[in-house]
């Protein structure tokens, strides 16, 4: 069995499964800025994505990118590509997990106990708050997966894993 091509395809099976709702999330917010009486839902739609299949499975991708370091026989301080794709993962994580989780966290909760409105219009103030601070910060780590992926692809500077 060619260890290399299953750490690999797992990596690459994470990284779909992981990062496709990062571009769906704008689209859903799109469409409750549209419908706001839909916009619990929204919410709550996009925090059980991020809660029980965005995080989980991009903290796998750990595994099996070490599992690929190591059947590779990679020194991670020798290939520049890697070591700054590996920092770059932990802090797209680290934000994600301190600060969108809980921005999310704090949404639905203001959305769920929020009175109906007493005529059609924007949300409150503070729900635009975290909205335009998911928004901000939701498309830095997007950002930071994309510089990744292209790290990954192109290996500038570094071995060819290929």
């Amino acid at each position: 069995m060619n260890w290399f091509l299953l750490w690999l395809f797992l990596h690459i099976l994470a990284a779909v499964i992981a990062f496709w709702p990062i571009f769906v999330f704008p689209v859903v917010g799109g469409l409750a800025a549209q419908m706001p009486q839909h916009l619990h839902f929204a919410v709550a739609l996009n925090h059980r994505i991020e809660q029980r299949l965005v995080l989980p499975v991009a903290l796998t991708m750990a595994v099996s990118g070490a599992g690929l370091i190591w059947t590779a026989n990679i020194n991670i301080f020798e290939t520049p590509f890697l070591l700054v794709g590996v920092i770059l993962y932990l802090v797209a994580l680290g934000t994600a997990a301190r600060v969108l989780l809980p921005t999310t966290e704090r949404l639905v909760h203001l959305v769920e106990h929020a009175p109906p409105p007493a005529a059609p219009g924007p949300p409150p103030p503070e729900v635009m708050k975290l909205i335009r601070r998911l928004q901000m910060v939701g498309g830095f780590t997007t950002l930071l997966f994309m510089v990744i992926i292209f790290l990954m692809i192109v290996q500038p500077g570094g071995i060819t894993l290929r």
